[in-house]
């Protein structure tokens, strides 16, 4: 028991000494780091101290003054006074480097002269350059900026000077690190554009990216320049001068300032995106960033991109085939036999179906029998191809007899041959009122509207009410207007009669699916083979899968072919004088179709107008434009011809002639005449634009649908060079 007590005990006495240790060791390492706490403020305090002193201006400046400084510490003044530039202090940067300059100019005249650049004060940076190069420090760099400053006013003998004197003075930086990038910007300067791509390439302190998107989109290389550009702003501006405008819009989205959004306009402009860009220029009315210019499409006077175009935009769409709906569509009578007696007098060989008798209540009587005589010789002159005239005697007929569906009738479908397809709509509709038993009428007016971009879904329902399996033609009309593909298929797959509207819709049901419609352009060429468009057709209808350029060899050849049929050119239907100007454009014959219409104008007496409306078009294309404007003039002036079209084209072509005001006249009254007629809307808002009226510009662009592509204008603006 006395032995267990002692060995506790002595146990008990050992931690207690070590306790002491412990708290000894602690009490010094407390000591200690007091200590160094206190010393590191200290030390904080005087680093504090010095900072404060060092940007001391005036005690400094009263140090330079004695002129005591070291090199090395005046060099450290320099880093200071570019710091205190750099967080604003201006004024202090400056009067610390102009002491210094006092004292040692080849230290100092080096970064005031960079001061100057940033300021845009490029007169005096070169001036402060050209002393650094004398004093033979930072000579290198001096006169690289010497160059840029030299650039910036202008003055290239003097650029030229200063870049080959930092040519000369580049080994003297072979050590630098910066080497590279000080040899990149001499190689860019001097011209040596590919030199700098690999020197670029070298990591060194400067960001090389901007000269890098510089140099690729110089040698023709945009996806590497926009790969190397990473600010939004200018990364979309690079992608809209290649023409990726979507990838473009991308990007300047992206981007808050004013010249970002100011572009993205411009790009939805390029994209058809009319809403958006018209509330943007909206907002900068009064701040025209990116000032334009409007311009002729090269489509329409260069063949390769004329025939481009023609290869993707001819009969690419329902729309298109509409004109042949109407140009192949019959004239309404009210007695057939007399009618047939009549224009047998008059024409040999009445093409089948160019003529139908109507079904109508009204009365037999000598009355209708006269209004009937009347109507024959308007729709002779339809037939013989004089469309102006017929249709000029169909609106007198109308004064007469408003509530008669024949007259309405035959009157629409004269609008709709010369194109004024809102004037076919409204006579179309009022026709297929008069006589709702008439399907084709409603049916028409609809085709109209959407070459006008109306909407009417109560005359979709109205006919839809009313369409039976009797009405198989009808409902394939139909269906080519809504899109219903199973409609379409199932008249496509069933007999089609011997009569023109359809094997027409046949042709046109097999073109909307990318079928082969050959067969059909023969049956329709057979039954008018003295007719110039289904002439046209069945040779498209054979050529259409060559390239465009072989389609254009063929029709130099085959354009001889057609001569005997040019009267529907000279005198008819719109989409005849379209077509035959089309594959004149692609062929490179325009100016021989001029030649034609020259000869025709001195020689025509009895229907001149459609003859100089062609010779006016033919003189735009082949780029005689004051010709052109000329007989435009005339037309409107002293003929009275002011439809909406005639006006447009004027328009244009006061544009190819540089009249640029008169145009704006032209156009307004274009757009007046029809308010849905988008190309005069939507070249106003160019002429608008072009002259800084974007308040102007930007009405006329909310008033155009999206996705509307103009055949015949186009913009530029200096900083997205297309």
């Amino acid at each position: 028991m006395a032995e267990e007590n002692v060995i506790v005990i002595e146990e008990g006495e050992e931690k207690k000494k070590d306790n002491k240790k412990i708290y000894i060791i602690i009490a010094l390492l407390l000591a200690v780091l007091i200590m160094l706490l206190l010393l590191l403020l200290v030390v904080v305090k005087k680093k504090k101290e010095e900072k404060k002193q060092s940007f001391n201006v005036e005690k400094i400046v009263k140090k330079l003054e004695k002129k005591s400084i070291p090199k090395d510490e005046l060099k450290i003044l320099i880093k200071k006074a570019n710091i205190l530039y750099k967080i604003g202090k201006k004024e202090q940067a400056l009067k610390m480097l102009e002491k210094i300059a006092t004292y040692s100019e080849s230290l100092s005249l080096y970064n005031l002269g960079v001061i100057k650049l940033q300021e845009k004060k490029y007169k005096e940076a070169l001036q402060y350059f050209q002393k650094a190069i004398k004093n033979k420090d930072s000579r290198t760099l001096s006169a690289i900026n010497a160059a840029y400053a030299a650039l910036m006013l202008n003055n290239k003998p003097l650029f030229k000077y200063y870049i080959n004197l930092a040519y000369l003075y580049l080994p003297e930086l072979a050590k630098n690190k910066n080497y590279p990038y000080y040899y990149a910007v001499v190689m860019y300067y001097k011209g040596y554009e590919y030199e700098t791509i690999p020197a670029l390439k070298i990591k060194t302190d400067y960001e090389p990216n901007k000269i890098l998107s510089a140099v690729y989109e110089y040698l023709k290389d945009p996806f590497n320049a926009q790969k190397y550009e990473k600010n939004p702003l200018y990364k979309g501006l690079e992608l809209a001068q290649i023409g990726e405008y979507q990838l473009a819009r991308d990007y300047l989205q992206n981007t808050s300032a004013p010249e970002g959004e100011f572009a993205l306009g411009l790009v939805d402009l390029k994209l058809g995106l009319y809403k958006n860009a018209s509330i943007i220029f909206k907002k900068y009315q009064n701040q025209n960033i990116f000032p334009i210019f409007a311009y002729l499409k090269p489509s329409l006077f260069d063949i390769k991109t004329a025939q481009k175009e023609f290869k993707n935009n001819f009969l690419a769409n329902k729309k298109d085939f509409y004109d042949l709906f109407f140009y192949y569509a019959p004239y309404k009578v009210i007695n057939m036999n007399k009618t047939i007696e009549y224009l047998q007098k008059g024409i040999a060989g009445i093409p089948l179906g160019s003529i139908e008798e109507a079904q109508s209540s009204l009365s037999k009587s000598a009355f209708l029998s006269n209004l009937n005589l009347q109507i024959a010789k308007a729709i002779r002159l339809a037939l013989k191809g004089h469309i102006f005239l017929a249709n000029k005697e169909f609106k007198k007929l109308y004064q007469k007899r408003k509530d008669s569906y024949i007259i309405n009738y035959n009157l629409a479908l004269t609008y709709a041959q010369l194109g004024d397809y809102k004037k076919a709509y409204i006579h179309f509709l009022k026709a297929y009122h008069l006589n709702p038993y008439d399907l084709k009428s409603g049916i028409f007016a609809l085709y109209a509207a959407d070459k006008t971009n109306i909407q009417n879904q109560y005359l979709i329902a109205s006919i839809k009410d009313d369409l039976t399996d009797k009405t198989e033609l009808e409902n394939a009309m139909l269906a080519i207007y809504t899109g219903d593909t199973v409609t379409m298929a199932a008249f496509s797959e069933k007999p089609v009669k011997d009569k023109p509207l359809w094997i027409l819709t046949d042709l046109t049901i097999k073109a909307i699916f990318n079928k082969d419609y050959l067969n059909e352009a023969i049956r329709l060429n057979s039954m008018f083979e003295n007719d110039l468009i289904s002439n046209l057709l069945y040779f498209y209808a054979q050529n259409k899968n060559l390239p465009v350029n072989k389609i254009a060899q063929k029709y130099q050849a085959f354009f001889y072919h057609l001569i005997p049929y040019l009267n529907e050119f000279y005198y008819g239907a719109s989409v005849a004088r379209e077509w035959f100007f089309d594959f004149a454009r692609i062929s490179g014959l325009m100016n021989r179709v001029r030649i034609l219409l020259v000869k025709k104008a001195k020689e025509e007496n009895f229907d001149i107008i459609p003859i100089l409306k062609r010779l006016a078009f033919a003189d735009f294309y082949t780029q005689h434009f004051e010709e052109s404007y000329t007989i435009y003039n005339d037309l409107i002036n002293n003929k009275n011809i002011n439809d909406a079209k005639t006006l447009y084209y004027a328009a244009t072509a006061a544009i190819g002639a540089g009249h640029h005001n008169n145009a704006i006249a032209l156009m307004t009254l274009a757009k007046l005449k029809n308010p849905l007629y988008a190309e005069p809307r939507f070249a106003l808002g160019l002429l608008w634009q072009e002259a800084n009226n974007l308040n102007a510009a930007s009405i006329q662009y909310s008033k155009i649908p999206n996705g509307f592509k103009s055949q015949f204008f186009n913009f530029n603006i200096k900083q997205i060079n297309e």
